[in-house]
């Protein structure tokens, strides 16, 4: 079976949803999130976390820091990409394979010290800088959030031994929060929200060039494209998918390029609003600390507390 890009002479499909940096597209406020996440990391600053609703780009935002930290040979890096772990025994044991190290099941003490060793190890006597990065952190259970707490008191005098980024849905800084000691020891927090419209169009467009395509109304009607945008309401992974179902029936039916039709009937299959004329919000600044208010353009998203 013929793949459906091929049907518009594209090379590749442009909107597969992983974070294929061959399509990744940056804005101004991506830009900053990375840099001050990898400053945050070389500074040895100690926990950094980001938050965003599902589909808002935290996953593809932490591949982005994974590649430039592991291009750095002073670095050394660990990833985990959910810390749903049964025990704190089986948590440190995950962060140890994750660091490359093969440490046999022991209590949690001794896994804390043999982990205190390492660190101190490689980035004292190494002079290495050592980061974990945690994926869908908001799974994490309190007894994780408080081994967490505890690597990060490992320190010398200039710097932290371990540098933590945690990437997780909107509820994850509610969880910190409510824990004092280690909300206290946030360097910065880093909120991923809604692209405007002008930036939703923009992805499309970029996606398409990197496929092949000459432009956006070569394969989409401009009524598809305000459709589409309308229905995603800012959030890339549902753009994305929008966008991939409505060029996917077109294909289907032989058309061209994409339809009003087409889009409407992707955002109806998936209990989206089709065709509601809404309006584009601008994404929340990255702030440290507390975002700096700004006025919502999407109403019906709820004012996230900052």
């Amino acid at each position: 079976m013929t793949p459906y890009f091929r049907h518009f002479g594209l090379e590749r499909d442009p909107f597969l949803d992983t974070a294929d940096p061959h399509f990744y597209r940056t804005t101004p406020a991506l830009a900053r999130a990375r840099t001050r996440l990898i400053g945050g990391v070389l500074e040895s600053r100690g926990l950094q976390v980001v938050v965003g609703d599902p589909g808002t780009g935290k996953t593809s935002l932490m591949a982005q820091v994974e590649r430039e930290l592991l291009g750095r040979d002073e670095v050394r890096l660990a990833k985990i990409l959910d810390p749903s772990f049964a025990s704190e025994t089986e948590f440190l044991l995950g962060v140890a394979r994750a660091f490359g190290l093969a440490l046999p099941p022991r209590s949690p003490a001794a896994l804390k010290n043999a982990l205190k060793n390492y660190l101190y190890d490689a980035a004292v006597l190494d002079g290495l800088t050592l980061a974990l990065l945690i994926d869908e952190a908001q799974n994490a259970s309190d007894e994780i959030f408080e081994v967490i707490r505890l690597l990060l008191n490992y320190d010398v005098p200039q710097r932290k031994l371990l540098n933590v980024v945690l990437f997780g849905q909107s509820e994850l800084r509610a969880r910190v929060e409510s824990r004092r000691n280690l909300a206290d020891r946030v360097d910065g927090w880093i909120s991923l929200d809604p692209l405007d419209a002008s930036e939703s169009r923009a992805l499309l467009a970029y996606r398409l060039s990197r496929a092949g395509a000459g432009d956006l109304t070569a394969l989409f009607d401009e009524d598809a494209v305000e459709a589409i945008v309308a229905s995603a309401g800012g959030t890339p992974r549902r753009l994305l998918t929008l966008a991939h179902a409505s060029l996917r029936d077109a294909a289907t039916q032989g058309r061209p390029r994409a339809t009003r039709l087409d889009a409407d009937a992707a955002a109806r299959a998936r209990g989206l609003a089709a065709g509601a004329q809404r309006r584009g919000g601008r994404p929340a600044a990255m702030a440290d600390g507390a975002a700096v208010p700004q006025r919502r353009r999407f109403p019906w998203l709820p004012l996230r507390a900052r």
